[in-house]
């Protein structure tokens, strides 16, 4: 299961930082904040910054459920301008991460394309 859009929302709101506050650190727009909120993946150089506002592992920001486990079990950027250092012990996990989450996209935009094609389908 994908855990990003609710994760996104969690450390965001743990941090007491609103959509608009987000969205600045991340350089995005606060429209942007929210449709990762509700499911959209960011680009790559988002999801980056993302990392390194919250110090936490891609791998982990995508398959756990961080509000439901210990955040012993995580780490969280107390400081947001400093960078994430960490390198994952094993690189494929992320590259592994990375896959999971287009292939949530690939099926996002398909169910959109879906969604339009029956629109105009009902149209005519």
């Amino acid at each position: 299961m994908n855990y990003f859009s609710k994760n996104i929302k969690f450390l965001r709101e743990k941090r007491k930082l609103g959509q608009s506050d987000l969205a600045k650190v991340l350089e995005v727009s606060r429209d942007n904040v929210a449709s990762y909120e509700r499911g959209s993946i960011p680009k790559l150089d988002v999801l980056v910054r993302i990392v390194n506002l919250f110090h936490t592992d891609l791998k982990d920001l995508v398959e756990k459920d961080l509000e439901s486990i210990s955040s012993s079990q995580y780490a969280v950027a107390a400081d947001p301008g400093v960078p994430y250092q960490r390198t994952p012990p094993n690189a494929d996990l992320t590259l592994e991460s990375l896959q999971k989450l287009i292939e949530i996209q690939e099926k996002y935009i398909k169910t959109l394309e879906e969604k339009i094609e029956a629109g105009s389908k009902s149209k005519r």
